[in-house]
């Protein structure tokens, strides 16, 4: 039903590969052409120095940006400030090669033609140099800041969730359950991963679990037989408990992440039993159901993967633990110490550190102006692509929706909710000191207006191709 002309993805071919790497390399060279020579302004000189001396960023730290830019300080050539910017860029033009991945499955789906496609191939790699060469990205890219590897993350991250989806509808029809596993496994693993350098990715995975997730399963059910839905209600005790424990888990972090302004050593307990306690039981779960060997039952192995993605997802997370490591080792050192963000040997300052506490919630002001905030992240996004780009952007937001309603859904979505979390949690001044400031914040949802703008580009060929076909008929 959600597909009625076919569910036939575009498969990966060899050349799809070599084009991702030609678009990585020339956007990379364009970086390097463009690269900050040295030291430049805004957190560049902070995170420079906190990442050579292997020490905590501002908050939330940045423990992957730490991590993969120390190795980068190592190359022979021009000086930390240098190859950290060149680190930046590597992974700013990494960010087009996974664009260009997601964009050729979704312009190619149900139209594979096992070769090179103009109407295909060519609105991916356009789009693709177009978001790479995006106001916001390029300039993030050419001076050593943490957001061209967040945007790499969620790249990466919205690739593996399509490789998910497709392989979980393509084999929906099967009388034995395909769960995927491992892309499953893999997606849990990259979305914990995304949050280790900026929790910006957060708000996709809301988009995922509110959109994605829920039509995948609605899908996959309609379509099997009513053994399927038997074997669900004998198992509905086992969701209530998961779903009372969820709602525990999600009143545990609002009030630890939101309501309470710092967190003190009495948290700790609290902040612990968040994250772990919906994993304890389906570990639990999962022991019981292996020891006693019950009937063979679908939702069993589901909460089985379940459990197993969770605790990868903890454990991509577990990378901020490089922050208390860190600070320990620090601590033992004669004055002057190396350049570390706050003290963040103790769990409860390392918590604050991650939750980014020391901003606030809503920056301490009262919510004045919240139309004038909308109407400068609407100029954000027109501000990043020349006016015609924008133009067939808008245009790709239809012919998307036509083609592929689910993901067209996710994508609006995920923008809207990334939207309206920045602008509750910073709550921003609309002066242009802070307009120009905050912008940075925005940039993984002009990657999303890269994939509209390539859409665009497609339904710009497919109207040619057919008045140049129509045409061709009369003669």
């Amino acid at each position: 039903w959600a597909y009625p002309s076919g569910f036939n993805p575009y498969r990966l071919k060899f050349f799809d590969f070599l084009f991702a790497f030609g678009v990585f390399l020339l956007v990379f060279v364009g970086y390097i052409l463009t690269l900050t020579p040295s030291l430049g302004a805004g957190d560049n000189g902070e995170l420079v120095t906190t990442l050579y001396n292997m020490g905590a960023g501002h908050p939330p730290g940045y423990p992957l940006y730490g991590i993969v830019g120390k190795l980068f300080t190592f190359l022979p050539f021009g000086d930390i400030a240098y190859r950290v910017n060149l680190f930046v860029a590597f992974f700013g033009a990494g960010a087009a090669l996974f664009l260009y991945l997601f964009m050729v499955k979704l312009l190619g789906f149900n139209r594979d033609k096992e070769r090179i496609d103009l109407f295909v191939h060519f609105p991916a790699i356009a789009a693709s140099f177009s978001f790479g060469f995006s106001y916001s990205h390029w300039g993030q890219s050419v001076g050593g800041e943490v957001y061209p590897m967040n945007v790499f993350l969620v790249s990466l991250m919205l690739f593996v969730m399509y490789l998910w989806y497709e392989e979980m509808l393509y084999y929906r029809q099967e009388e034995k359950l395909h769960f995927a596993e491992k892309k499953t496994l893999f997606l849990f693993f990259v979305m914990g991963l995304s949050l280790t350098n900026h929790q910006l990715p957060l708000w996709y995975i809301v988009a995922y679990i509110v959109v994605l997730l829920p039509t995948t399963i609605a899908i996959i059910v309609l379509d099997r037989s009513k053994n399927f839905g038997m074997e669900f209600s004998s198992r509905i005790g086992v969701f209530l408990a998961i779903g009372i424990l969820g709602i525990i888990t999600l009143i545990s972090f609002v009030d630890i992440g939101f309501v309470k302004r710092l967190l003190f050593p009495k948290d700790v307990p609290q902040v612990l039993l968040t994250i772990f306690l919906v994993p304890t039981f389906l570990t639990i779960y999962t022991i019981f159901v292996k020891l006693i060997q019950p009937q063979k039952n679908w939702v069993d192995k589901f909460l089985e993967i379940l459990t197993y993605g969770v605790w990868l997802f903890i454990f991509a997370l577990s990378i901020y633990m490089y922050l208390w490591v860190r600070a320990k080792a620090i601590a033992d050192l004669p004055d002057p110490k190396p350049l570390s963000w706050g003290d963040t040997q103790r769990l409860d300052i390392l918590f604050n550190h991650m939750l980014r506490k020391q901003y606030g919630v809503g920056g301490a002001r009262e919510f004045n102006y919240p139309l004038g905030q909308w109407l400068v992240v609407l100029k954000y996004h027109f501000e990043q692509f020349h006016v015609v780009q924008f133009v067939f952007a808008m245009i790709g937001i239809v012919y998307l929706f036509l083609k592929e309603k689910i993901w067209a859904t996710f994508s609006l979505l995920a923008m809207f909710i990334l939207s309206l979390a920045l602008i509750l949690f910073i709550n921003f001044e609309i002066n242009a000191r802070v307009i120009l400031f905050e912008q940075v914040f925005f940039i993984q949802n002009f990657l999303f207006l890269g994939v509209f703008i390539g859409f665009g580009y497609q339904l710009l060929l497919d109207v040619v191709n057919w008045t140049v076909s129509k045409s061709l008929k009369k003669i």
